[in-house]
């Protein structure tokens, strides 16, 4: 077992951090230095599957995640990362046995996990994704939706419903009546979202968005962060990706298979949230939660309420 600092300290910049997000679809990490991203890795483990039936995270997922974790932690002492943060976010705080695979962390691996509210997952993606005072994100998770809006580095809106890729795909499959009624239920929960203000989506739902958009045979952040798109093309491109089966998708829009199989529900509540709000075009970001993370967590940065 690997025991590492638990105190946040004041970022010195030749130190190196490395941040695990703990995702319902994924987990990812980061090694930062200086203002700089040196290693950035997914493993798709879907924690979130089977969550939406049980209400617990099922062995399979359990295992297949914990040794993710286990992986990027290994990958990040081996870079020379000096502290490593783990955080989570919706499959973990949202399922019964939640504590319990924190817990497997801590005891593989001597890190104590963060698992955040959905309000402070918002804050963390604004912090990722913003490089300008006012501005809001959307973020499609594997298990969660948030949106957070900000003027002025304050925030101005926040709520997150519990609503995503997986558990869309765990309830509704690709059957579009599902995911009308599935997500016409909640969505009223976001209330009045502010919409005279820039968005920017985040998330594998947007990235894998921007891709299809770009028509990239091979998946290039460089071309999609900052990538913007109309609503009428997202409606564009969830009737084309909707239309197609997983492995078309795999062959013709070269999208993982992992993401190939939950993208229909990811990218219809990206639809539906833009409708609702009448929100006429977003921007792609690859700047997210993890990036946010460090602003936050490491460089103390925030958003003033």
């Amino acid at each position: 077992m690997i025991t590492f600092t638990k105190k946040i300290k004041k970022m010195k910049s030749d130190k190196k951090y490395g941040v695990i997000d703990v995702g319902s679809n994924s987990v990812r990490a980061i090694l930062y230095s200086d203002g700089k991203i040196l290693y950035k890795r997914l493993i798709t483990s879907r924690l979130g599957e089977g969550l939406y039936l049980t209400g617990n995270i099922t062995e399979s997922a359990f295992e297949r995640t914990l040794n993710a974790v286990k992986t990027f932690v290994y990958n990040l002492v081996a870079l020379g990362a000096d502290e490593i943060y783990p955080f989570a976010t919706e499959a973990v705080r949202s399922a019964k046995n939640g504590k319990e695979f924190t817990e497997a962390v801590t005891t593989a691996t001597g890190l104590t996990v963060d698992v955040v509210s959905g309000e402070e997952e918002g804050e963390l993606g604004l912090l990722g994704a913003l490089k300008t005072p006012n501005g809001g994100i959307i973020d499609i998770g594997g298990a969660s939706a948030e949106i957070v809006a900000t003027k002025d580095k304050k925030i101005i809106y926040s709520h997150s419903l519990p609503l995503g890729a997986v558990r869309l795909h765990d309830r509704c499959g690709e059957d579009e009546n599902l995911l009308k009624t599935a997500v016409d239920e909640r969505i009223e929960e976001y209330g009045k979202v502010p919409v005279d203000i820039d968005y920017y989506a985040i998330g594998g739902t947007a990235t894998t968005v921007g891709m299809i958009d770009a028509r990239l045979l091979v998946y290039d952040e460089n071309v999609v962060d900052g990538r913007r798109i109309e609503y009428s093309k997202i409606v564009e491109i969830y009737n084309t990706v909707k239309n197609l089966t997983v492995s078309e998708r795999i062959e013709k829009l070269h999208i993982n298979e992992k993401r190939a199989e939950i993208i229909v529900g990811g990218i219809y509540l990206l639809k539906r949230i833009m409708e609702q709000f009448k929100i006429e075009k977003i921007t792609v970001s690859e700047g997210d939660n993890m990036l946010g993370y460090v602003k936050k967590k490491i460089l103390g940065e925030s958003y003033e309420r």
